[in-house]
């Protein structure tokens, strides 16, 4: 004698036993119905709302004798199945750590590496337009009276 508990809402278990008498009644019985409302399918289309009805009545026999025949089977084939293992790459201990902040700090024109790039020279530009400043120093002592003239100016070309 197997027992299959279903739990509902959390809070109620019923116990159940596929080979149960009651159980086999049941089934047996919703199976006449389900010949009787296939019957009622085919010769109500002409009123809608009893094929209406009847189809959803059927759906519901359905899905209950579907039920029953999973709680048949054994519990075996009902066990959970394993989580899929999602790959993760792993970053060695010994490499430098560096935050999301760290990485959206720029670092003064002295502590970047020589043989720059462009971008590092705009930005320097940026930075002095704006802040009226290069980090590296003061503009005004590197580049003369011209970068004097044009800190003047709001926008340069």
């Amino acid at each position: 004698m197997s027992q299959v508990v279903i739990k509902r809402n959390h809070n109620i278990q019923i116990v159940v036993d596929p080979q149960d008498d009651l159980t086999t009644t049941l089934v047996q019985q919703c199976r006449e119905c389900q010949h009787t409302i296939q019957r009622i399918i085919e010769t109500a289309a002409e009123d809608e709302a009893v094929l209406f009805e009847a189809l959803n009545v059927n759906d519901e026999l359905q899905k209950t004798l579907s039920k029953y025949e999973g709680m048949k089977k054994p519990r075996a084939m009902h066990s959970e199945p394993q989580p899929a293992l999602i790959p993760v790459a792993v970053e060695p201990e010994d490499s430098p750590r560096v935050s999301k902040e760290e990485v959206l700090v720029r670092k003064p024109a002295g502590s970047r590496p020589k043989g720059g790039h462009v971008d590092d020279d705009m930005m320097d530009d940026l930075d002095e337009m704006i802040f009226g400043k290069k980090w590296g120093g003061s503009s005004t002592e590197e580049h003369g009276p011209r970068k004097q003239q044009q800190k003047d100016d709001f926008i340069t070309f």
